[in-house]
């Protein structure tokens, strides 16, 4: 007899292939982790840029709302305003009739307080929690004036950017005649040209 023992299995002294079920299980909790680690991040912008274009969506309603607003109350020869503004804890924008400045971080319902004349028509508020904020700036004031008798825009050089603090800006610019216009500066949003 040689010394060799007698394999009694026929599995019995080969090298099996394959992986155990834990090292399987290893190997799928690794993958695991990995993928979240990417995914996670792009569906927190992927959010981030469709809150913008929500929030983006109601502005551009708010905008024909203040310009129909005026032409509704044309006979009255009433402007109808939107005056934006913000505090530490939101963004806001007020649509108002009117030239006299509401403030849209007071209670919603009291925007115009008691300013004479003034009548709080729509008032809008983002907080800044959420992440998304929306400023209107212009080298004269924060404030769009729809004025009658052909609702013209004033001033011209407003623009309004609506942005996530994560990702996606878009920004509003308003022609004389009302009609906004759309661009992304940072090329954020796809299917907006960028500015």
């Amino acid at each position: 007899m040689s010394g060799k023992p007698v394999p009694t299995h026929p599995m019995q002294g080969k090298r099996r292939r394959g992986m155990t079920i834990i090292e399987l299980t290893v190997v799928l909790i690794v993958v695991g982790v990995l993928v979240t680690l990417l995914v996670i991040p792009s569906m927190k912008g992927m959010i981030a840029r469709h809150r913008v274009q929500g929030v983006q969506a109601e502005l551009i309603g708010d905008l024909q709302l203040a310009r129909s607003e005026q032409a509704r109350r044309n006979g009255n020869a009433d402007s109808v305003s939107i005056d934006f503004a913000g505090n530490a804890d939101l963004t806001c924008y007020t649509i108002h009739t009117g030239t006299t400045a509401c403030d849209c971080t007071r209670a919603l319902g009291d925007a115009c307080g008691a300013i004479p004349g003034a009548q709080e028509i729509k008032t809008m508020q983002f907080a800044r929690s959420v992440g998304v904020t929306v400023a209107a700036t212009s080298a004269s004031t924060p404030k769009l004036v729809f004025s009658p008798p052909q609702g013209l825009v004033t001033p011209l050089d407003l623009v309004i950017d609506v942005q996530n603090t994560t990702s996606g800006q878009l920004r509003t610019s308003i022609n004389a005649t009302g009609v906004p216009s759309v661009c992304s500066p940072d090329g954020s949003i796809s299917g907006v040209r960028t500015c």
